[in-house]
């Protein structure tokens, strides 16, 4: 082989020279830049770790001949990106005839697909002999590229380079909330119009039977997240998050634009809340699989240092949904008198969901699927063996229901309960009471993402355990508050326990993708948590009625924050048992 000539310096920048010999032109394969050394023994490979974004600028040859390794020199540098999960090979195969490269032997370059690359005797692609390198995976795991060609990736089909990965992820978390923000305002607009509902769907009678009737309503749709959260699973884990968030939006927008055009009681008279149990019963269908599966979506994503604060825009989005749910019902309640709301105002914010769920679906379908590393580690390995992950995923499904206590009490007792009741106990006006709440949903949206920082910062068990404790022993103080009546005491109240809540959901979604496997984690995590929606969030304004009804205090519904965040306190203690800290 001749001498290798003077090294090719790329032009482009922000990539680290890890492979260089000791001195140009020599053909050692035993020098490695960084200080690391590789045996040139026949019938191996030297495998070359991708932690860092690379250029290799000397490609190592180990041949099966006896002989020790060489190296060439490539006129363009190769680029082997940063997120490859597995340790990567390289090659250089110099027994290729000239007419099939560009005339000088070693002028082709072959890359592992995610395995080591082992030397071994005979011809590549029916090149004239020599020492050339076979790959140990099938020929379809290699990706070939002639030395004049400049190459920009390395791996697997679907590596990415940096660049391209931080597009993707900044993708990834748009297309989460724009889809998750979609859906949720799909199925909140309900309660931000509940008053207007409430007075067309149901008899006129006392307001705690109509409050009572419009909340069992707002639950029925609880009542098949369980089943939703089972099917988008499966379709999740099995074939693809993505679908299964597409999916999700198609479901979930359909049933609400019917909902605009539904007749009132006073025109069918009981078939009208009769079809409005029906529309809930699909939405919470669809809302069983979307926001689990985008929790797992972001957090698969997200680099293994930031999965708490990428995690958090998943309650984020939510949050976004409540509101523009709650700006839309404000600015038509503000803008439209009551006869005009009654007549048909209120039909519009539900109509218009379904031009927002055709932007979900666009942006969704340009999405890929993550691969997580432990995917790979099943694909390479013959998978898990499925007694030990089902016995994990059933720890896990208890574990979700028991930190979903205040997350789901909280929820719907401080921002889907809370406008209705401070109309009807706290002495506000509609208005009053949806600009207290708008406001404070802005807070809850800002600390959100904080939560999920924090959590990457002091541990996610720290970040759910303290909100809870806080939750647990204010809760009854804030409440009372509303009993004043006046609109700064109201607000403040209310914004304190946003904080509470708002620091200890950012924590969450990181937090329960990480006590399941991944093929069973859209299913696990789907399950637990709609389970606790159903059983305790759902039914949690009719529970805080029926207290209000009961007891006559103004401030009973906090006995079941206090519980939950109790419960939640203990949840955050037992996640020792799954190396959670």
């Amino acid at each position: 082989m001749e001498p290798a000539p003077e090294p090719h310096t790329p032009s482009t920048s922000g990539y680290h020279q890890v492979f260089s010999p000791p001195g140009v032109g020599t053909r050692d394969a035993n020098g490695v830049a960084d200080g690391r050394t590789a045996e040139a023994t026949p019938g191996t490979a030297l495998e070359l770790t991708a932690a860092t974004e690379r250029r290799v600028e000397r490609a190592p040859l180990l041949g099966g001949d006896g002989y020790p390794g060489d190296s060439c020199l490539e006129p363009d540098a190769v680029s082997v990106p940063q997120r490859i999960p597995h340790l990567q090979a390289v090659c250089v195969d110099p027994g290729l005839d000239h007419s099939q490269t560009n005339g000088t032997p070693g002028d082709r370059l072959l890359l592992g697909s995610d395995g080591p690359v082992a030397a071994a005797n005979g011809d590549l692609n029916g090149g004239g002999g020599g020492g050339g390198c076979t790959p140990a995976k099938p020929p379809s795991a290699v990706k070939q590229v002639r030395f004049d060609e400049k190459v920009e990736y390395l791996g697997p089909p679907g590596t990415v380079t940096e660049d391209e990965e931080a597009l993707h992820l900044r993708r990834v978390i748009a297309s989460s909330i724009v889809g998750n923000t979609l859906e949720w305002y799909d199925f909140l607009i309900y309660i931000y119009l509940g008053n207007v509902i409430s007075q067309l769907f149901f008899p006129k009678s006392n307001v705690y039977a109509q409050m009572i009737a419009f909340y069992g309503v707002f639950a029925a749709g609880f009542a098949t997240r369980p089943l939703g959260a089972l099917v988008f699973g499966i379709i999740s884990d099995r074939y693809s998050r993505k679908n299964a968030l597409m999916l999700s939006i198609v479901v979930m927008s359909v049933p609400t634009a019917l909902v605009g055009c539904l007749p009132t009681y006073d025109q069918v008279g009981l078939a009208a809340p009769l079809l409005l149990v029906l529309i809930r019963v699909l939405q919470g269908f669809a809302v069983g699989g979307e926001f689990t599966s985008t929790m797992v979506f972001l957090v698969e994503h997200a680099p293994p240092h930031c999965r708490g604060l990428h995690g958090s825009w998943a309650f984020a989005s939510v949050m976004v949904g409540v509101i523009v749910g709650s700006l839309v019902a404000m600015s038509f309640n503000l803008a439209l008198s009551e006869q005009a709301m009654l007549a048909w105002g209120w039909r519009v914010p539900f109509l218009i969901s379904i031009l927002g769920s055709a932007v979900g679906v666009y942006i969704r379908r340009h999405l890929r699927d993550p691969v997580t590393e432990e995917e790979e580690d099943q694909h390479h390995h013959g998978g898990h063996s499925r007694r030990g992950p089902l016995r994990r995923v059933s720890a896990g499904i208890a574990q979700v229901v028991l930190l979903d206590f205040m997350n789901a009490l909280g929820f719907y007792l401080v921002v889907i309960f809370l406008p209705l009741y401070l109309q009807h106990f706290a002495r506000q006006s509609r208005g009053a009471a949806l600009t207290i709440h708008t406001l404070n949903m802005f807070l809850y949206l800002g600390l959100i993402p904080l939560g999920g920082w924090l959590s990457d910062k002091y541990g996610r068990m720290r970040v759910i355990l303290l909100p809870a404790l806080g939750m647990a022993l204010t809760a009854y103080p804030l409440w009372a508050l509303f009993k004043t009546g006046n609109m700064f005491a109201c607000w403040f109240a209310q914004a304190a326990m946003v904080a509470l809540m708002a620091t200890f959901t950012g924590a969450l979604p990181a937090t329960f993708v990480a006590l399941f496997p991944s093929e069973y984690r859209c299913t696990g995590l789907s399950i637990g948590h709609n389970l606790s929606m159903a059983a305790f969030g759902g039914t949690a304004p009719i529970m805080a009625t029926g207290l209000l009804q009961g007891t006559g205090d103004a401030a009973s519904p906090s006995a079941l924050l206090i519980i939950g965040a109790a419960l939640t306190a203990v949840g955050a203690l037992l996640l020792r048992r799954f190396r959670i800290r």
